[in-house]
C-alpha cells in the first residue's frame, strides 16, 4: 500500500490548490500512475494547469508552480479565440500556432507560431452578465509575441492550428 493524494471533489483548470482540495488515501502501489504525489504539502499553493475529477490521483504534471512558471524571456498571454469550440478541444501542453483572420482585408496570418497551450480554464457558472462569445485560453509565448497576440484580438478573429 502506498499514500496517494487525491482531489477531493472536482476542480477546475485554473484552481489555486489548498489543502480542503486534497486528501491522502491509502490505495495498492499498482493502482497508482507514476509520479503520484504522495505529500499533500507538495501541491498546496500549485495551480492546477486543467481541470481534474473528484478522487483523481495527483501527480504534478497536472499543475504549475504558479502562472509566472515560464521561461526567463517569456510570459503567460491571454489568448480569447473566436470558436469555443476548439478550445475545448484544447489540452495543456499542446503546441499551435494561432491564425488571426481580418475579414474585411479578406486575408489571415500566423501571428503566433508553436505557442504552448497552459491552461484552458473554466469560466464559473455563476458568473454574472450574459456569456462571452469565444473562449479564453492561456498560452506560453515570448513577450513580443504576445505583444502581437494582444493587438490581434482588437482587430481580427483568432484560431489555431495544431502542430
Amino acid at each position: 500500500m502506498i499514500a496517494a493524494v487525491r482531489a477531493r471533489t472536482q476542480l477546475a483548470g485554473g484552481t489555486v490548490l489548498s489543502a480542503s482540495d486534497i486528501g491522502v488515501d491509502r490505495v495498492a502501489a499498482a493502482d497508482v500512475p507514476d509520479g503520484v504525489v504522495t505529500d499533500p504539502d507538495d501541491l498546496v499553493g500549485k495551480t492546477l494547469a486543467a481541470p481534474v475529477a473528484a478522487n483523481q490521483m495527483m501527480t504534478l504534471l497536472a499543475t504549475t508552480s504558479s502562472r509566472g512558471a515560464v521561461a526567463a524571456d517569456h510570459v503567460i498571454a491571454p489568448l480569447k479565440l473566436a470558436d469555443s469550440a476548439q478550445a475545448a478541444l484544447l489540452q495543456p501542453g499542446d503546441v499551435v500556432d494561432v491564425v488571426a483572420a481580418d475579414a474585411e482585408a479578406e486575408q489571415a496570418a500566423v501571428i503566433a507560431a508553436r505557442a504552448r497551450v497552459v491552461t484552458v480554464p473554466e469560466v464559473p457558472d455563476d458568473r454574472a452578465g450574459p456569456a462571452p462569445e469565444g473562449a479564453l485560453v492561456l498560452v506560453d509565448v515570448d513577450a513580443q509575441t504576445a505583444t502581437a497576440l494582444a493587438q490581434a484580438a482588437a482587430s481580427a478573429t483568432l484560431s489555431i492550428i495544431w502542430r
